[in-house]
């Protein structure tokens, strides 16, 4: 086996993905490289590169949002040589869709909430697919949990965050607003797979299921005893049920992690003395 086909080079290895799959390479004896920060151009082959690097601030901060989701991509893209690449990009591209295979238009309204967002990771596949290389693949994921998981800004760990050190969990959007999320560890899982014996370039990686606010929060409830405030209960967020077909046909996927016993996990490492 070549040192390239045994290496992993990680982008963005200080986030939530990122600090997951260090783990999980390591766990495996995978050889990994983490490039220093602001270094985004080598002369020796990356092996299997995977870009994390990306924030969800795209309205707070459009600037970052742009850099973090584009421009440090097409840096790494362009400049480097590799065995395989593969960006990670978001469902959110699906925003407003009732179909959403890998290989289905993709809907793009101006006026659409999140536009900036959805526009900048469509851009970026763009980029990923415009280089004409089958060894570049586009991960399409859904929200994640598991380990790492307290300090992140997202929806599920502001509500755990708040459930914990207030004892209160103020919702702000309607409960039956759905969500779809898959265990880190069953994402990489697939997501390795896909590197190393795919069909295609496009991926969807989530879960066969979706899960409400209201069930959300009454899980978080029964398991800190928390308090529970509504607001702006007529507002619905829902996520479109993403076809994962592709991924269970070609790599066997089935979702097994339960959510409920995961945020057990969360809520009992988060209570740790290291949180205090």
């Amino acid at each position: 086996m070549k040192k390239k086909d045994n290496l992993y080079t990680i982008f963005g290895s200080s986030g939530f993905f990122g600090r997951n799959l260090h783990k999980s390479l390591k766990e495996k004896k995978k050889k990994i490289f983490i490039p220093k920060k602001n270094e985004y151009s080598f002369k020796k082959n990356l092996g299997n590169v995977i870009y994390c690097i990306g924030t969800s601030e795209s309205i707070r901060d459009p600037k970052n949002a742009l850099a973090a989701n584009l421009e440090i991509l097409s840096k790494i893209l362009i400049n480097n040589k590799f065995k395989t690449f593969t960006y990670l990009s978001s469902i959110r591209v699906y925003s407003k869709s009732s179909k959403t295979k890998e290989s289905d238009k993709i809907i793009f309204n101006h006026n659409e909430r999140g536009v900036y967002f959805k526009s900048l990771k469509l851009a970026a596949e763009s980029l990923c697919l415009q280089m004409n290389n089958p060894k570049i693949k586009i991960i399409r994921l859904a929200n994640v949990f598991g380990d790492y998981f307290s300090d992140q800004i997202y929806l599920l760990p502001s509500l755990l965050r708040q459930s914990i050190t207030k004892k209160k969990i103020d919702i702000t959007i309607n409960m039956s607003s759905r969500k779809n999320y898959i265990h880190i560890n069953e994402a990489i899982d697939v997501i390795l797979k896909i590197i190393n014996r795919s069909k295609y370039q496009i991926y969807n990686v989530a879960s066969d299921k979706q899960i409400s606010l209201g069930q959300i929060s009454k899980i978080i409830q029964k398991l800190t005893n928390c308090k529970i405030t509504y607001k702006n209960s007529n507002i619905v967020f829902n996520e479109p049920k993403i076809n994962i077909q592709r991924i269970k046909k070609e790599f066997d996927f089935k979702p097994k992690v339960k959510f409920e016993n995961e945020m057990h996990k969360i809520i009992k490492n988060y209570k740790r003395p290291k949180h205090a």
